[in-house]
């Protein structure tokens, strides 16, 4: 009888090779984070989650607060409060009201206005910012910086047409952006079981090279692949279909907090997904097609993503991806194959992640090189 293979490290334990990575259960802090719709916040609180803080979001004359969704004095949810006066927020419990500016307790109704109280106590307030009608939220120790140098530039160009969807989905905000980045799952994952793949042949198999670039991007370069194969004691993978075209590839970039953008040859637009931690057990998706347009064509772009893109991709093709992360446990095994190199270098990115010290560790796991490609059927 043949011993056993050594237990391959677990998800858990191959994530210390990348501390900083590791302690970012609840998210990477010191960011600033797309959290709603601008619509979506009025003068009824919203209540949200952002790594892990109960933060509640309030919309008094045209500006966004965001408070601390607890009230220090028994811990009642603020978000369940009411208004009294202009510029405050009262806890519905007992009347302690808030600053929304400040945070600090103007007064305790129930304790009367010579309330010794008044002043001394405060919740913690959040930095609020609105861009591209989204509404941004900074969590974290540090100063924060402009909210510009958290967004993208192509959502701050004046003639940009911004469509999407919001969601929050459960698993950790970090096997999400595994996923998201992950260069070989598509190839198999996303051929089968989605309409949008139905009549594209993407190639079967590729080989990436990630490299940073000078801005802090993670670029994801491909270096080699194939369209299919003759895969040894199997057969041939893909298997032929006489309706499927050539298709997929583009452009596939990660940044930090956790912002994927594909940018495909033959469409005009960009995808773009932002992973947001919620909690260790949830984060919010954050789905947005972006396309530099305006008037007839804006309107056009509008049509076309509520009929189509919205249902064919943003919904069933990225599910797809929802699934998986749903499924991928803590204790799950981690055998490491070549197309895993973007994995590696996402999660060395992380450890360059502001706030955080400079990185000790290199990065010690490669991809395994013992596999031999399978060999390329030219068609």
């Amino acid at each position: 009888m043949q011993p056993a293979p050594p237990a391959a490290p677990t998800n858990r334990s191959a994530l210390q090779l990348w501390p900083r990575y590791a302690a970012a259960e609840l998210g990477l802090r010191n960011y600033w984070y797309p959290v709603a719709w601008s619509s979506a916040v009025g003068r009824k609180p919203l209540a949200i989650k952002l790594c892990g803080e109960s933060i509640m979001l309030i919309r008094e004359r045209g500006t966004v607060y965001g408070l601390a969704d607890q009230c220090p004095h028994r811990g009642i949810p603020l978000s369940v409060g009411r208004q009294d006066f202009p510029g405050t927020w009262a806890c519905r419990y007992h009347g302690w009201t808030f600053e929304l500016a400040s945070g600090v307790l103007q007064a305790a109704l129930t304790d009367g206005p010579d309330s010794p109280l008044r002043g001394k106590v405060c919740v913690r307030t959040y930095p609020v910012e609105e861009r591209a009608g989204l509404v941004w939220v900074y969590v974290g120790e540090l100063a924060p910086p402009p909210v510009e140098a958290d967004i993208p530039a192509e959502f701050l160009q004046p003639d940009v047409t911004i469509v999407g969807r919001i969601t929050v989905q459960p698993g950790n905000w970090r096997y999400a952006c595994e996923n998201g980045y992950d260069a070989g799952h598509a190839a198999y994952l996303h051929r089968y079981g989605t309409p949008e793949t139905f009549f594209r042949d993407g190639a079967g198999w590729r080989h990436v090279k990630p490299y940073e670039d000078e801005n802090g991007i993670l670029v994801r370069e491909v270096v080699g692949g194939g369209q299919r194969g003759e895969y040894p004691g199997l057969g041939e993978w893909p298997r032929r279909a006489w309706w499927k075209r050539p298709g997929g590839g583009g452009a596939t970039t990660i940044q930090l907090p956790g912002i994927l953008r594909i940018k495909l040859p033959q469409h005009a637009h960009a995808r773009w997904v932002w992973w947001t931690p919620v909690d260790k057990d949830h984060y919010r998706m954050l789905q947005f097609f972006t396309r530099r347009a305006r008037g007839l064509a804006a309107l056009k772009f509008r049509l076309s993503y509520a009929l189509w893109r919205r249902p064919l991709h943003h919904v069933l093709f990225n599910n797809q991806d929802v699934w998986m992360v749903r499924l991928t446990p803590e204790s799950a095994p981690e055998r490491l194959y070549r197309p895993d190199a973007s994995v590696l270098a996402w999660r060395k990115l992380c450890e360059h992640a502001r706030g955080a010290p400079p990185p000790s560790v290199e990065l010690a796991v490669e991809p395994a090189p013992d596999a031999a490609p399978a060999r390329e059927v030219v068609t």
